[in-house]
């Protein structure tokens, strides 16, 4: 996978923060943009709660989520640091196939990707996801 600049990843993360865009707050983390571009295909791993909540609360079907990890441009956002959480959330910016931008939160159990919630990127982070990738 193909990134943008780590220099401008972190400077988008902390202009990120300040926007305050979502109630949870993220920090940036390298191992977490090392893992993402270390996979050329990810596993899943749904549990019954999650795999409906994002489809019925915001319209995002699973396959979006799952299709954002393959955007060459993902911008990983960090690993939440509040509210505070019992196991480990990151979150991540990116492009679906076709073409919507989403938010996903989600926690990495062994080598999976268990998706935790995702929505539509608000206006503020689609900003920033397109000035990131440009």
């Amino acid at each position: 996978m193909i990134f943008h600049n780590i220099c401008e990843t972190i400077s988008s993360v902390v202009h990120y923060r300040r926007l305050s865009l979502l109630m949870a707050k993220f920090r940036f983390v390298f191992w977490l943009l090392e893992f993402l571009q270390s996979h050329n295909v990810f596993e899943y791993d749904w549990d019954d709660g999650n795999s409906i909540k994002s489809i019925q609360k915001h319209g995002v079907e699973n396959e979006m989520v799952e299709s954002i990890f393959m955007d060459k441009k993902l911008l990983a956002l960090g690993e939440q640091y509040q509210p505070k959480v019992n196991e480990a959330r990151y979150g991540v910016l990116g492009k679906t196939t076709s073409g919507d931008i989403l938010f996903v939160c989600f926690t990495i159990r062994g080598n999976r990707i268990r998706p935790i919630s995702s929505r539509f990127a608000n206006l503020r982070e689609r900003e920033i996801y397109e000035k990131e990738i440009c």
